[in-house]
């Protein structure tokens, strides 16, 4: 665990700090002695910044390159957590611009600033990228983009490198295909999933801003890409059991054949971004495919043991889609 020991000194750049990730990074570093500096695009976000935290703001975009070099000056380190997520074939083009070419201008004032060291929040959904199967997203192969630039930053002894690839996030303030799920059936508009096998890795918000915060720190090679996870192995079917439960809801004792369901999720994707309430194909498909990651090198390179599941934080999750429907 970091502490203040040693950290008085140290100044931090952190981009995304109002971000989901972000925010929880935030609240882990009050107390820890860092001199912190935020990057901040949009200064209505300033209000999801924790005044305990001290930081120092200086507004601009990572396309900003004096932004940038104000933003850098003087760092030891950065934590990158700004990214565009959830873009699809028709937000490419942006996703390329906010995860690379946005990552590349960071990296290049960072090198000029003789930062010793960028610690990049990535996406398993880069490795989708790299083997190309599975789910390849605009949003994966920037990522997987950004993080060879860096990595050849690295290897070129510009700068030291850390990359962490996260799964898909919980906690109360969570997106993604599972809240909408829990929203879904607490309005009673989505139908039982098929009996599905498949597993999926997942972390809290409040265990990845921990692992983040180790990798500041971690005696590992430069450049390494790790993943992180809570150790667990999730079904989708036992999910959706517990949602039932959380929700107050019966789980009902009848299950929609999968080839029905695969079927209407097709046609409901047509009109869902019209309704805002349908479950698309590709949210389908997310819901009854595997993904499965080891956390073997989180726990061995960054020293991060998680400490807790997404069935202890389930109730908190409902609690906060039910208040932002309300």
């Amino acid at each position: 665990m970091i502490t203040a020991v040693g950290a008085a000194k140290r100044k931090i750049l952190i981009t995304g700090a109002t971000g989901f990730v972000g925010q929880s990074v935030c609240q882990r570093l009050i107390d820890r002695g860092f001199d912190v500096q935020i990057l901040l695009r949009d200064p209505s976000g300033l209000g999801k910044i924790p005044l305990k935290l001290g930081a120092s703001i200086v507004l601009g975009s990572l396309d900003n390159e004096s932004a940038l070099a104000v933003a850098c000056d003087g760092c030891n380190q950065i934590l990158h957590l700004a990214g565009m997520a959830h873009a699809g074939k028709r937000k490419a083009k942006q996703a390329v611009a906010t995860n690379l070419d946005g990552t590349q201008n960071l990296v290049a004032a960072a090198i000029k600033a003789k930062v010793g060291r960028l610690v990049f929040l990535s996406s398993s959904l880069a490795e989708a990228a790299a083997i190309g199967n599975g789910d390849v997203t605009a949003y994966g192969e920037s990522k997987l983009a950004a993080e060879q630039l860096l990595q050849q930053a690295a290897k070129d002894r510009q700068i030291e490198v850390v990359i962490v690839r996260s799964v898909n996030v919980y906690g109360p303030s969570m997106k993604g295909n599972i809240a909408r799920m829990i929203a879904m059936i607490d309005k009673g508009r989505m139908p039982p999933l098929p009996e599905i096998n498949n597993q999926i890795s997942l972390i809290s918000a409040a265990d990845l801003a921990q692992a983040l915060l180790l990798a500041l720190d971690a005696k590992v090679p430069s450049d390494l890409v790790i993943t992180v996870t809570d150790g667990q192995q999730y079904c989708i079917t036992e999910i959706e059991s517990a949602i039932y439960r959380n929700l107050g809801r019966p789980m009902p004792r009848w299950r929609t054949p999968a080839m029905l369901l695969c079927c209407a999720a097709m046609m409901a994707g047509l009109v869902s971004r019209m309704t805002g309430g349908s479950i698309s194909g590709r949210t389908y498909r997310n819901l009854t495919s595997d993904n499965l990651f080891s956390n073997s090198e989180a726990r061995a390179g960054l020293g991060f043991e998680p400490s807790t599941t997404f069935y202890d934080s389930l109730p908190k999750i409902v609690e906060a889609i039910r208040a932002k429907a309300n």
